[in-house]
């Protein structure tokens, strides 16, 4: 990987992304000797923003996954209940005795 300072980019812009083309390699730019940004081929950027969608869809169906899961072990959990229709129904007509 080629390292330039932000004063080499200025001065040679053209080359160095040229270069960047041309070895499909990224570009470190320096500033203050620390990296700052890359100078990437734009298909090679296009093919990690592909790959980055892949990954965070992946993450999505498995949390979708996971969560259906705690949802059916929740399920087996549960006691089954008594239907209400019949109650709300009484409760309605007024012939509802409560105890």
């Amino acid at each position: 990987m080629t390292m330039f300072n932000v004063t080499e980019i200025r001065q040679n812009a053209s080359k160095i992304i040229n270069q960047a083309i041309e070895t499909k390699e990224p570009i470190v730019l320096l500033q203050r000797s620390k990296p700052v940004a890359y100078i990437i081929e734009a298909r090679a950027f296009e093919e990690l923003q592909a790959k980055a969608n892949k990954v965070e869809q992946y993450e999505k169906e498995e949390m979708a996954k996971e969560a259906l899961q705690r949802l059916a072990s929740l399920r087996k959990e549960m006691k089954p209940q008594p239907d209400s229709t019949p109650l709300i129904r009484q409760l309605r007509e007024g012939e509802a005795r409560y105890e």
